[in-house]
């Protein structure tokens, strides 16, 4: 009883309500704008955006494992050999070509490059770096 009793004073000596308007004011002042909800058009064009650049970038990742292997993968000397290089090398050489690509073409596919954010680009060359090892790997066994 003597708890409730102290609740009870403290609420008295601020007066009726004034500290929970203060604290709503509060609330909603700190609160982050809540999104709008997009439209079915909208949730539409983000699926079938996020589909092309997923196959897109598969069919990267398998052209590159193709690349590599034709090149890498001759007998004897040649000026296109690129046997003696590092993996790493290559692989970060793939990395900043196929962005390059995917900058200037992904436009042509009608999707917003300047919307891309550091989450999007490591999703697509992700996809693109484990496809071309899966096909590199496959075709050199």
């Amino acid at each position: 009883m003597a708890k409730k009793g102290k609740k009870a004073g403290n609420k008295d000596t601020q007066g009726p309500g004034a500290g929970s308007l203060e604290l709503q004011n509060e609330r909603i002042a700190k609160a982050p704008p809540k999104a709008k909800p997009k439209s079915e058009a909208d949730r539409r064009k983000d699926r079938v955006d996020g589909i092309t650049k997923t196959v897109y970038s598969a069919v990267l990742g398998v052209i590159a494992g193709f690349a590599s292997y034709f090149i890498a993968g001759e007998v004897g000397p040649s000026h296109w050999q690129i046997s003696y290089l590092p993996w790493h090398f290559v692989m970060m050489s793939l990395i900043l070509v196929t962005v390059l690509i995917q900058k200037f073409t992904y436009p042509f596919l009608k999707i917003d490059v300047a919307g891309f954010k550091t989450k999007d680009w490591l999703y697509v060359e992700f996809i693109i770096v484990a496809l071309w090892l899966v096909t590199w790997t496959l075709l050199l066994n």
